[in-house]
């Protein structure tokens, strides 16, 4: 039926970009015959001979890419690139196929990426679109392919092509939000950890409560979302969206400004959060609670502003 076309599609994205995210071990070739719903409502993948490994460096920069599309932060994308490697750095261009390649302008590449991403239908929605906007670009960007990006590629446009066949609205990038907004709360590189600590506090330790209220902002807007049409789950995952800003040098640089979905919450980035700090996986947030001035925010916390 669609309704179980749909619940296998989502936790099939969801448990691929889970593996691209965090684990860094995927099932590279994930086509409706590797996929099998069984009758529990479980997805089970077949046939594991395609499988691949990622490093915790591509693994930032995939969940920082994901964000940044969310976000239309096409700064934050060309930045997702060079992390990744699929540009270089410093990035090149050439003004037509017979020139030379000089070194290009990042600020440039985010424009036209702008421009092209929101001339194009599913910009922000289709994993397609942003390939077919690529594909385009090469004429003039250079681009490499290392064997992490063909499969990033092929595992996303062969997944799209599932949920296509079930549902035209699916939106592959905020099924996908979750496990990066896990990705960039849990970084493994010092980079991802700097951007991670920008992201909250100050350069003088001091939280930054415009950051906390997104947060809190965006679960009351997922508690009124879901009040409002309680009985109507489709069994698509909370999400949110994040933003892919720029916070230390060097890296992919996410940052983690979380504002509430149309279709549904912002609450599996408090969950992730919470879940976050009483794990392993969390030591980078704890250290940063550690730094916080907590007489700052205990003052801040006794105003009018915070009751």
């Amino acid at each position: 039926s669609r309704e179980e076309g749909l619940a296998l599609t989502q936790m099939a994205v969801e448990a691929v970009t889970a593996s691209l995210v965090l684990t860094g071990y995927v099932h590279a070739d994930p086509h409706e015959g590797n996929l099998m719903l069984g009758d529990d409502g479980s997805l089970f993948f077949l046939d594991f001979g395609l499988m691949s490994s990622v490093q915790p460096v591509i693994m930032e920069a995939f969940a920082s890419g994901i964000m940044a599309v969310l976000n239309k932060d096409y700064a934050g994308l060309v930045r997702a690139f060079m992390a990744t490697g699929f540009v270089g750095s410093p990035i090149e261009y050439r003004a037509n196929t017979k020139a030379p390649y000089t070194a290009g302008d990042p600020d440039l590449m985010a424009k036209e990426l702008r421009e092209r991403m929101e001339s194009v239908p599913g910009g922000t929605s289709r994993f397609g679109a942003l390939s077919t906007v690529l594909f385009d670009m090469g004429h003039n960007w250079k681009m490499y392919t290392p064997p992490y990006i063909i499969l990033l590629i092929r595992t996303f446009l062969t997944l799209e092509g599932i949920a296509a066949k079930v549902d035209e609205t699916f939106n592959i990038y905020e099924v996908s939000l979750p496990w990066a907004i896990q990705r960039a709360l849990s970084p493994e590189t010092k980079e991802g950890a700097a951007a991670l600590r920008a992201t909250f506090l100050t350069p003088q330790n001091k939280l930054q409560w415009e950051r906390v209220q997104e947060l809190v902002d965006a679960a009351a807007a997922s508690g009124a979302s879901d009040a409002a049409s309680s009985g109507g789950d489709n069994g698509a995952s909370s999400v949110g969206s994040v933003a892919g800003s720029g916070g230390a040098s060097g890296g992919a640089q996410p940052s983690v400004a979380v504002k509430a979905s149309a279709t549904s919450g912002g609450t599996d980035a408090l969950k992730a959060l919470s879940t976050l700090l009483g794990s392993p996986q969390g030591a980078t947030l704890r250290r940063i609670a550690v730094d916080l001035d907590s007489t700052e925010l205990l003052m801040r916390l006794a105003t009018p502003e915070a009751s």
